[in-house]
């Protein structure tokens, strides 16, 4: 299969904002020792969310910037083409983009519930062609494979895939939602001298010096 540090890791998502649980994903997946780099990549328009962020593109980046400066590891980069594109962000196009110019296997990393949603996606096909697929077990529920890949016309077996893989993590429980919800709260109370709950340090100070999240 794959080789030690072998693999280019892909992950794609809002990052509104960057949370814990994305940082404790990515911590997890770097001390497996597979991935050399894992590229952090922020959509610009998510297809399957009905609205965009509120949040600007460029601070939305700023607080991953700060993130990765936090984590202090060289193998996290933060590719940010999909923000230089109008329109709905695809990956399958990010993966042809990135398959021109990267040394590695590609290998796209998505959440367990994120991938019960694959059928979903725009060519589905086209991109297991591209990339591995890395499935992140991050709750208690098993990942059939097989049937979520039925509705797409795919097998796991097919020729077209390079291979999948499950890795199960100690997931922390946050999700962007609740951020937003507390950082809400936060601004409300009007205590601001503590970073809130679930995000790093470094991206309070960027949420606070923007009045990110604050409700009217």
């Amino acid at each position: 299969m794959e080789r030690r540090e072998s693999l280019i890791g892909v992950y794609g998502g809002t990052f509104d904002p960057i949370h814990l649980g994305h940082v404790h994903l990515l911590q997890s997946l770097l001390k497996t020792g597979l991935f050399k780099k894992i590229l952090v990549v922020p959509a610009k328009q998510n297809p399957l969310k009905n609205s965009p962020s509120k949040i600007p593109d460029d601070l939305r980046l700023k607080m991953l910037e700060a993130s990765l400066q936090e984590m202090g590891d060289s193998r996290l980069e933060i590719w940010d083409g999909e923000l230089k594109r109008n329109g709905l962000s695809y990956m399958k196009d990010t993966l042809r983009e990135l398959s021109q110019g990267q040394t590695g296997e590609l290998t796209l990393i998505m959440g367990n519930e994120v991938f019960k949603e694959f059928y979903r996606w725009k060519e589905p096909e086209t991109i297991i062609k591209l990339a591995n697929l890395a499935i992140v077990q991050r709750t208690g529920e098993s990942v059939d494979i097989k049937s979520i890949l039925e509705p797409c016309q795919l097998a796991p077996n097919s020729n077209s895939f390079h291979w999948m893989k499950i890795f199960k993590i100690n997931a922390l429980p946050h999700s962007a939602t609740q951020i937003r919800e507390n950082l809400a709260k936060t601004w409300k109370s009007g205590d601001l001298s503590k970073t809130p709950h679930g995000i790093q340090r470094s991206v309070w100070l960027v949420i606070k010096e923007n009045q990110l999240y604050a409700v009217n």
